[in-house]
């Protein structure tokens, strides 16, 4: 009788225990529809390079922090959370280096990371939506939309009740309707 695979959950509490053989299990299933999300998001290979390789070793470093399916997180969630805060301090990165020397940072009034995400994710008027939102409404449209994130995943991804995840999706569903009416 052949035995089921394991879920992303329990290879993750294997790696916690320092298996390499579930951790690369692990990599194997998660990679290839992580770096296509990234991909969505920022069109740099070698910032999404970059991006993957401090996820996946976050993951190995930081496994026996994931609290699981009991506290109401799924592993891909808990991956994505970790790739897309790589991803943003990327994006800050790549902004604070491209100030040209002679210009001081209080001359140049820099789009925040999550901004340029999100114009190279979304374009045309939908993009221009996006981004006259209230950046509370933003970023949970932002996670449960773009990035796919339950509810709940959007909650603990952002620090905020599921309650006010809720209102603030409606709230910006319904601003997106009147600015693109």
């Amino acid at each position: 009788m052949k035995h089921p695979e394991p879920d992303e959950e329990h290879l993750l509490r294997r790696t916690a225990r320092g298996d390499r053989a579930a951790f690369e299990q692990f990599y194997r299933r998660t990679a290839p529809w992580l770096v296509v999300r990234l991909r969505r998001r920022c069109n740099d290979e070698q910032v999404v390079a970059e991006v993957m390789q401090e996820t996946y070793l976050a993951v190995w470093r930081a496994a026996g922090s994931f609290a699981g399916a009991a506290a109401g997180g799924s592993a891909v969630g808990w991956v994505w959370t970790i790739a897309a805060r790589r991803l943003v301090d990327a994006f800050r990165r790549r902004a604070h280096h491209a100030q040209p020397p002679t210009v001081t940072q209080a001359d140049v009034i820099t789009p925040a990371a999550e901004d340029i995400a999100l114009a190279a994710s979304v374009g045309d008027d939908v993009g221009d939506a996006l981004r006259t939102l209230a950046p509370e409404l933003r970023q949970v449209l932002q996670a449960m939309v773009l990035d796919g994130l339950s509810v709940r995943e959007t909650a603990v991804l952002l620090g905020l009740p599921e309650g006010t995840v809720k209102t603030r999706a409606r709230r910006a569903r319904i601003a997106m309707r009147e600015a693109l009416s």
